[in-house]
């Protein structure tokens, strides 16, 4: 009868170890992202984290500061793009600079949501009450945020069926928290007095927001970020702020140029200088819910019967 010769002790415990660290590569390959999410703006690379969670890899094309309206991408942006399951962008004319990157560097099968155009698609309306035309910024109302949200789940849940459990359950939780946000923000806001709801900013990036809580915008710089203002356009916000004793006025982090027009004018009419966010989330406001928390705040800081 044939014998088998006795394994070496060595033998077994290489054995062992080399099963151990082959379900470990396998636990670990399991637990590794199953989608490449690629957003161009942060705050919307956020809101895919909240709904992805941990089947997701996601980042950013503009990086923390970044003005959308101006920023262009860089050949090292490429590769991402390339290898992404999905974009998020927002449409709207807010990122033509990405948008011309993005479009032509998809992989097969890799679908470009643009969030704004598909909330529009959905009924919502992107010419805020008190604007002739469109603002991209649909976000700054907490209301088009749970719309947004609603997107980026059925869209991840498109691309990878498995995982729309988990986004659901994520959706769900997130819908909860933009609901105490919403309760937060009202709150804030409805402590400014009547006659001080009115906003003077760098820009025309406002008007959802305005209109979500019953603000007026009384003026801004430019209509777009990258525009010169006139010397008329000058003398009609110095106008704007004395004549409806304007107490303050808002610039933006990524807005540069016209943030120091802004505060130039402000020191001019002697009323102080304020901040707002639009979307470039940063180490101080690192999520979208904590920006909007911030901007209330600040509003209530700046118009609020003490202002300050």
């Amino acid at each position: 009868m044939l014998r088998l010769a006795p394994i070496a002790p060595t033998l077994l415990l290489t054995l062992a170890l080399a099963a151990c660290g082959g379900d470990g590569d396998a636990a670990e390959s399991e637990s590794e992202p199953q989608v490449k999410a690629v957003t161009t703006l942060s705050v919307f690379a956020d809101l895919v984290r909240e709904i992805g969670g941990d089947r997701l890899e996601v980042s950013s094309l503009l990086p923390a500061g970044a003005d959308p309206h101006t920023f262009e991408p860089v050949p090292r942006d490429v590769q991402r793009l390339t290898e992404a399951s999905i974009v998020f962008a927002n449409g709207l004319d807010l990122e033509p600079g990405a948008l011309r990157v993005i479009e032509p560097n998809l992989s097969p099968g890799a679908p470009l949501i643009q969030l704004g155009e598909e909330a529009m698609k959905a009924g919502i309306d992107a010419t805020p009450f008190d604007s002739s035309g469109t603002d991209p910024h649909l976000w700054l109302s907490v209301d088009n945020a749970r719309e947004y949200a609603r997107i980026i789940r059925d869209a991840l849940g498109g691309i990878d069926p498995e995982g729309a459990r988990q986004y659901e359950e994520n959706y769900q939780r997130y819908l909860a928290e933009l609901d105490e946000l919403a309760q937060y923000v009202r709150g804030k806001f409805s402590a400014v007095p009547p006659g001080q709801r009115t906003l003077v900013t760098t820009h025309d990036g406002f008007g959802h927001m305005a209109d979500y809580l019953g603000f007026q915008i009384a003026a801004f710089v430019a209509e777009s970020p990258g525009q010169d203002p006139s010397p008329r356009d000058i003398a009609d916000l110095t106008h704007a702020i004395s004549d409806q004793a304007i107490p303050a006025v808002f610039t933006e982090p990524q807005i540069g140029a016209g943030s120091r027009l802004l505060e130039q004018v402000a020191a001019d009419t002697g009323v102080r200088v304020c901040t707002l966010y639009s979307g470039a989330l940063d180490s101080s406001v690192p999520t979208y819910i904590e920006m909007m928390r911030f901007n209330a705040d600040e509003l209530l800081r700046c118009l609020g019967d003490a202002n300050g």
